[in-house]
């Protein structure tokens, strides 16, 4: 059974290719429903600062709300900032473990709640290997209580 992990994130590579993936989709259909061309540019602009902030916070770990690092047991899960703050929750049920996608979503122990996107080269594979599995086992439900 695993009873505590600890890795460090990085940048992800995939998650940035994803986002202008995204990002060029959204400006392509500007150009279909826009008929204007200040309102294409204002809708082409914006969408890219939307989404560069969000390149720049979950793929690139810049900002300095960022999640930078993160340890969990059965009981608690931290992550750390890196503005050097440390937040501990518990992971809720909406979390999503997939093999080359993963999606935290956690319950701060102050009463917030904050999503957290890893790509396969997030982290180290082994470590988020261990995620997936301690995620999967985690949520598991009884169907029905055996007596």
């Amino acid at each position: 059974m695993l009873s505590r992990a600890k890795f460090q994130l990085k940048a992800s590579i995939h998650l940035t290719y994803y986002a202008i993936i995204v990002w060029i989709g959204l400006s392509l259909c500007s150009i279909g429903i826009l008929r204007e061309f200040w309102l294409i540019l204002a809708y082409f602009l914006w969408t890219g600062s939307v989404i560069g902030g969000w390149v720049w916070r979950y793929a690139w770990l810049n900002a300095g709300t960022s999640v930078v690092a993160m340890r969990w047991t059965p009981d608690e899960f931290c992550c750390y900032l890196k503005n050097g703050q440390q937040v501990q929750g518990q992971l809720m049920a909406k979390s999503g473990f997939n093999p080359y996608f993963i999606t935290l979503h956690i319950a701060v122990a102050g009463g917030g709640q904050f999503w957290w996107p890893l790509m396969i080269d997030s982290g180290p594979v082994n470590e988020l290997r261990k995620l997936r599995v301690f995620g999967r086992w985690y949520q598991q439900i009884p169907i029905a209580n055996r007596s």
